[in-house]
């Protein structure tokens, strides 16, 4: 009966008790990589980018990137440093690389962030993340209407380049098929002339409409010009 009455004061104390008391870690459950991303507990190094403080845990870093292990475990300066600088980065784009080797996910928010990414990818040779941002890329601009495509502030010309550039060749190959598919919008804009003459040349073999179909439609619609004067003539 002492128990049972001790079990029922307990429950009645939770709704006195405030909702908003923190509870005890031993009460929380096993902790997941997921968890530790961008968390002071337990983080044995601090990444320094753009004057933003990453906080890291140098066993994940090691585990899921062969860069990161050889610059923590070598004669580096890094594996002496609790604090490291990162260059050449900007610290969202750092932030979503972490995000990955903690989480195994990859999310962009856009084209330009995806390629950034990828970039940042190619420069601790993640390869798997290289490819996801790759495909984020690819799905973003698939999914854009023509008129979209037509009027928008990225040049996929450029963004060829760039993945020419960081050995992303799945995304280069891709991206010339696309600029063929979509000739007529690309073809229009001035860093057009940026493809190399063997580019220009694969675009011109792949590209929709090709020239036979635009002669076929020009020479169509000019005989349908033709019977609508012929039966104006004869009214």
């Amino acid at each position: 009966m002492a128990q049972l009455m001790d079990r029922i004061r307990s429950f009645v104390g939770r709704e006195k008790a405030p909702r908003d008391t923190p509870t005890p870690r031993s009460q929380q459950g096993p902790l997941t990589l997921g968890s530790l991303f961008n968390s002071p507990l337990y983080s044995d190094v601090i990444f320094m980018v753009q004057g933003s403080v990453l906080p890291a845990h140098r066993a994940v870093l090691v585990a899921r990137c062969d860069v990161m292990a050889a610059m923590f475990s070598g004669k580096y300066a890094e594996a002496r440093s609790r604090v490291v600088p990162i260059h050449g980065v900007s610290s969202d784009t750092f932030l979503a690389f972490l995000e990955y080797l903690y989480t195994d996910t990859c999310c962009p928010a856009s084209v330009l962030q995806a390629m950034a990414v990828l970039v940042c990818a190619e420069m601790y040779q993640v390869k798997r993340l290289q490819h996801l941002c790759e495909v984020c890329v690819c799905a973003y601009l698939q999914s854009m209407p023509s008129r979209e495509l037509a009027s928008m502030g990225i040049s996929v010309i450029r963004l060829l380049r760039r993945a020419k550039c960081h050995n992303a060749d799945q995304l280069y190959v891709w991206l010339l098929h696309f600029i063929a598919n979509n000739y007529l919008i690309f073809s229009h804009k001035p860093d057009f002339l940026e493809l190399s003459d063997e580019e220009r040349e694969q675009v011109e073999r792949l590209r929709w409409p090709s020239r036979g179909y635009l002669q076929e439609l020009s020479e169509y619609q000019q005989r349908r010009r033709q019977i609508r004067k012929s039966r104006c003539s004869i009214m």
